[in-house]
């Protein structure tokens, strides 16, 4: 079980509407200086439900994988990166800069 204050979490709407939103949950290492885990998620709110759309994660025990859930079968696949505040951050801003695109492509399957 993990402290609760190595883990932080946080979500933020992408649009103004409230249909779409980023959830980033993150835990450091014992030291804080480090990632040891997390979760950056992008939902869609359709039919008072929330459905994942693409989520990038990582645990202790696993590496970093991408999960698609855009396609007819979800797909996951592991991605060649360090678990860093840099990559977590760069899949944060892949999600801001390209949600529209991941949500066309969620209602097109």
């Amino acid at each position: 079980m993990v402290e609760k204050d190595r883990q932080q979490s946080w979500s933020e709407f992408l649009d103004k509407k409230r249909e779409n939103k980023l959830f980033v949950r993150f835990v450091f290492s014992q030291d804080f200086k480090e990632v040891e885990e997390f979760a950056v998620i992008y939902l869609i709110i359709f039919e008072d439900e929330e459905k994942e759309v693409i989520r990038y994660d990582c645990s202790k025990k696993e590496a970093i994988n991408v999960h698609k859930f855009f396609y007819k079968q979800a797909k996951k696949t592991y991605l060649n990166k360090d678990k860093s505040f840099e990559t977590l951050e760069e899949f944060i801003k892949d999600i801001r800069e390209n949600w529209g695109i991941y949500r066309s492509r969620f209602f097109e399957r």
